[in-house]
């Protein structure tokens, strides 16, 4: 599915919208140095703190490069779809599934249980001549939606145990 809210750089969106797509189709195709030419190189993401502290302040388009090749390695049958996409402006908003059996290497510490693991996550990235510059977004995490029923809850574990009322659908 497809939202886009138009404006007067209708051309650029476009071209956003092309970009973006042929990046997701290098990474899934195992082009993991797309990254170079579709990452700027001050690229930010406001998850690096989260996934990769060490890598705070940094070029962190290798943070990129390690999670596609480490998805890849954990899932050998790996999947990845873009279920749905909204545009404002210079914004881009992916809602994206990656599906796979846990049968290969590592997925950041958990080892591989054999299991069918999706992973959902929400990436929300700004561009700028055609080259992504912010990303928000989640869950790139070992804890992630799927891996938790396979691990245990991680280290939001009350949160899972206990969800309490629900304001809204995520």
């Amino acid at each position: 599915m497809l939202i886009r809210r138009c404006s007067a750089s209708d051309a650029s969106r476009d071209g956003n919208l092309a970009r973006l797509g042929a990046y997701s189709a290098r990474m899934a195709a195992g082009d993991y140095d797309a990254v170079y030419e579709y990452f700027a190189p001050d690229f930010v993401s406001h998850t690096t703190e989260r996934v990769s502290p060490g890598a705070v302040g940094t070029d962190i388009r290798p943070q990129e490069h390690k999670f596609w090749a480490m998805a890849k390695t954990a899932f050998p049958d790996m999947e990845f779809r873009v279920d749905l996409l909204l545009e404002i402006d210079d914004l881009v908003v992916s809602h994206w599934t990656l599906t796979g059996t846990h049968t290969g290497g590592a997925y950041y510490d958990v080892a591989p249980s054999g299991e069918r693991v999706t992973i959902n996550g929400t990436a929300i990235l700004r561009l700028r001549d055609g080259l992504v510059v912010e990303h928000w977004g989640g869950p790139h995490c070992m804890h992630g939606i799927g891996l938790a029923r396979t691990v245990g809850p991680g280290p939001h574990g009350a949160a899972l145990t206990d969800p309490g009322p629900r304001a809204g659908a995520r």
